[in-house]
């Protein structure tokens, strides 16, 4: 990938420019994916351009390189995921869509309207990654994952990325507040973490999926984080979480999101799971909570947690108990019980039947919502997608999945 010059961004950059310093951010932008036509100064192809660029990750979008966009140009990390195809004379939308292995849907709005010759298609790609448990290694082809997630590496298909997520790291908010509560105890858990990691040569990072952090610990967690950052060294990646239970920073305390955007690689949101019976998929929570995260998270850092399970809710005058089940075992079940189709209050479906006096829902994780998110990850620019778990999914998701978008390879400047 090219990198721009360090020296870029001295100099702010607007509309009329001339000189070398256009020269190389044309280059750039070409190289993301931007059309600049034959401009050779900072005209209104450009400046369309660096607005789409900002628009695309989280900047204010005044068409005007710079200190902020120079920044984020010039990070190493910065992955190329705009793709852009010109449409030839006599191409359809199918045929171009099968030429790169992706559905019509990838090219968003113009999948219903017409293209015409000389066109500028823009597609994506994005990381899809997939949580591993159950101490078995996954048989999913590795060309439909851009990596694995789970607490051991050596049962990560061979040739992809894995990132170690140690079991024991699902800690609550008690006691991640007594591992933050001092520097000494910083240091030792920040030391716990790092020799953790070691061990494991083939794992490409730490995954720390501590899901919620008290108000009061928000400056002790970025700390911590910071420490971590230096122990692991340049060549591994750090990945947190940042969901509703890690509150954003206030007056009275909560988490810089700003800061772990600069210590993290990935940020990955995960909604807390539905403690009763309901949709697997909350979209407008979601949404919420990502407009949040992206006021101090780069887009393109942030995956978005999908559950992929199926989940049987048991009910009962006691209380409620939930049991995850593959997609195959659910329907197998539903249909071996004379299961019923019902309609929920949110408009889901679900199967439902009695045993035993006791009432029984099995929820699957609907299509439609996965094909949202993926036309939300596309518009939003974000990194990708993480599927939990693997194996348990319904086999027609990778389907969903790349109609959508191309599955990305891990780029990482660390490694």
């Amino acid at each position: 990938m090219r990198r721009l010059g360090r020296g870029l961004g001295s100099r702010t950059l607007r509309f009329g420019d001339r000189g070398p310093d256009v020269r190389e951010l044309h280059a750039f932008l070409r190289q993301q994916g931007y059309d600049l036509g034959e401009e050779s100064h900072f005209g209104y192809l450009t400046k369309d351009a660096v607005r789409q660029f900002q628009r695309d990750h989280g900047l204010v979008a005044d068409g005007i390189a710079g200190r902020r966009f120079f920044a984020l140009a010039q990070k190493g990390d910065l992955p190329i995921r705009r793709r852009v195809h010109v449409v030839q004379p006599g191409e359809t939308l199918g045929e171009i869509a099968d030429q790169y292995g992706v559905g019509p849907e990838a090219f968003g709005s113009f999948a219903g309207r017409g293209i015409y010759t000389g066109q500028r298609l823009v597609f994506f790609d994005r990381e899809v990654w997939a949580i591993c448990r159950g101490g078995e290694a996954p048989d999913q082809p590795g060309a439909v994952l851009t990596g694995v997630i789970g607490s051991d590496p050596s049962l990560a298909p061979a040739g992809l990325p894995c990132m170690l997520r140690p079991e024991e790291l699902e800690w609550d908010v008690v006691r991640l507040h007594s591992a933050l509560k001092t520097p000494r105890r910083r240091r030792r858990t920040a030391v716990l973490l790092s020799e953790a990691f070691r061990p494991f040569s083939g794992a490409c990072g730490l995954y720390l999926p501590w899901r919620e952090v008290a108000q009061l610990d928000g400056v002790r967690y970025v700390k911590l984080l910071r420490r971590l950052r230096k122990l692991l060294g340049p060549g591994a990646m750090l990945w947190v979480e940042l969901g509703p239970s890690v509150p954003a920073w206030r007056l009275w305390g909560g988490v810089d999101y700003a800061q772990v955007n600069e210590l993290a690689d990935r940020v990955v949101l995960r909604l807390p799971r539905a403690t009763e019976p309901g949709p697997l998929l909350a979209l407008a929570p979601l949404k919420e909570h990502l407009n949040l995260l992206l006021r101090g998270v780069h887009s393109w850092k942030v995956l978005l947690d999908v559950p992929v399970y199926s989940v049987e809710w048991e009910c009962g005058p006691d209380g409620m108990n939930q049991t995850e089940l593959s997609y195959q075992a659910a329907r197998s079940k539903a249909l071996r019980r004379g299961a019923r189709l019902r309609q929920g209050e949110h408009g889901e479906l679900y199967y439902s039947y009695h045993s035993r006096g006791l009432r029984h829902e099995i929820h699957l994780p609907p299509h439609t919502a996965l094909a949202y998110l993926c036309t939300l990850v596309n518009r939003r620019n974000l990194a990708g997608v993480v599927l939990d778990w693997l194996g348990m999914e319904d086999p027609r998701i990778w389907e969903t999945l790349r109609a959508h978008f191309r599955t990305a390879i891990l780029n990482n400047s660390r490694l």
